[in-house]
C-alpha cells in the first residue's frame, strides 16, 4: 500500500514521523510527501528518506497511490478529500472534516459512490486514557454518567482562520458522543471575541444527553498557570479524571452522592498501556482499507462533529438553546 500526504506543516510532519515508523515495521510500501511549498517538503522528505512533490492533483492522479492523507489547512479539505475519491483514492482527512456541514454531507456522498474508506481524524477516539475510560463506563465501574467537565485553557493570540470552536470545542463534543454512544438532545453555548474580528478566544458549551449533561470550557485567553487539557466525568459510584497531557493514566475519585450522604473514599490513579494516539489512528487508517471495514473514526463521526459546532456557533449568534 502507497500512501500520499498531503501538508508537511506542523501537524504533518508528525504524521510523516508515523509513516515512517510504518513503513519500517512493513505495514505500508511506502509514502510520498507533498506540499506546494517546495521549501517545506523537501527538507522533511529529505529527514524520512521519501519522495516529494509540489502538486497535490499529480499526485493524486498516479495510478501506484492508493489512499490520501490530508493534514493541510481546513479550507483545503473539501476540494483535496474530493479530488483525492474520484482518483480512486481512499482519503484519510484531518478534522475539521471540512469547513461546513454541507460540504461534509457532499464528501460523504462521493465517498459512498465510489465505495472509498473517508477517515476523519479525531485522534482523541485513539487516545489511550480516553479509551479506557469507555470501556469504564460500558462496565458501570463508575456508575451511571451525570455530568461531564471539559477544560481546555492556554494563553496565545487568537488563529484568524477559525476561533476555538472549530479548532478545540469539536474535539470534545465529539468526545462526549464517544463516550456516551448517543448525540446530544439540546446545545447552548456562549462565546467572546475581543482580539480578532469573527473570531471567538473563549467558548462555553452546554450539551444535554439523555441522562447526562456536559460543560465544556475553550479559552486561548487564560494567562494563570501552564496549559490545561482535562476531562472530569462524574458518576453515580465514582469520578474519573483524565490529563490529556498524560495519556498513559487514568484519576479516580471514590467519592459520591449516596443515599443522601457523602461517600469519600480516597483516589487513585489507574495506569494505562501507552499507545501513540496518531500511531493508532493512522493504523486504523490501513486496516480499514486492507479489511474493508469502518474506521473508529468514520465519515459519519466527522459530519457530526461539524453539525454540533454549527449548532454551537449559532446558538451563540441567537443567544439561545437548541434543540439538535
Amino acid at each position: 500500500m502507497k500512501i500520499a500526504l498531503i501538508g508537511t506543516g506542523y501537524w504533518g510532519r508528525n504524521h510523516a514521523k508515523v509513516w515512517r515508523e510504518l513503513k519500517d515495521e512493513g505495514k505500508i510500501e511506502d509514502v510520498i510527501l507533498c506540499d506546494i511549498n517546495e521549501d517545506a517538503v523537501k527538507p522533511l522528505a529529505k529527514d524520512f528518506g521519501f519522495s516529494y512533490s509540489t502538486d497535490p492533483r499529480e499526485v493524486m492522479e498516479r495510478e501506484d497511490i492508493d489512499a490520501v492523507d490530508i493534514a493541510s489547512s481546513t479550507p483545503s479539505h473539501y476540494s483535496l478529500a474530493k479530488n483525492a475519491m474520484l482518483q480512486g483514492k481512499h482519503v484519510l482527512v484531518e478534522k475539521p472534516m471540512a469547513e461546513n456541514s454541507k460540504e461534509c454531507r457532499d464528501l460523504i456522498s462521493i465517498a459512498e459512490k465510489e465505495n472509498r474508506i473517508l477517515m476523519v481524524g479525531h485522534i482523541f477516539r485513539y487516545h489511550p486514557a480516553l479509551v479506557e475510560l469507555k470501556r469504564m463506563i460500558k462496565r458501570g465501574s463508575i456508575g451511571d454518567v451525570i455530568t461531564l467537565h471539559t477544560r481546555r485553557l492556554s494563553l496565545r493570540y487568537p488563529r484568524r482562520d477559525m476561533g476555538v470552536l472549530l479548532a478545540l470545542a469539536i474535539h470534545d463534543v465529539d468526545i462526549y458522543t464517544y463516550l456516551l454512544e448517543e448525540d446530544p438532545k439540546e446545545i447552548f453555548a456562549i462565546t467572546t471575541s475581543n482580539y480578532v474580528k469573527d473570531i471567538e478566544e473563549e467558548a462555553f458549551i452546554f450539551m444535554r444527553f439523555s441522562k447526562a449533561a456536559g460543560y465544556i470550557k475553550e479559552s486561548w485567553n487564560f494567562p494563570i498557570g501552564k496549559k490545561i487539557r482535562e476531562l472530569i466525568v462524574v458518576g453515580t459510584q465514582s469520578t474519573a479524571k483524565i490529563d490529556y497531557l498524560k495519556p498513559d493514566e487514568i484519576v479516580i475519585y471514590d467519592s459520591a452522592i449516596v443515599d443522601e450522604s457523602v461517600k469519600n473514599e480516597g483516589e487513585f490513579t489507574k495506569r494505562v498501556p501507552y499507545i501513540e494516539p496518531l500511531k493508532a489512528e493512522l493504523l486504523d487508517f490501513v486496516e480499514s482499507i486492507k479489511k474493508g471495514k469502518k474506521p473508529e473514526a468514520d465519515m459519519y463521526v466527522g459530519l457530526r462533529a461539524v453539525e454540533m459546532i454549527e449548532k454551537a456557533m449559532q446558538s451563540a449568534k441567537e443567544k439561545r438553546s437548541l434543540r439538535v
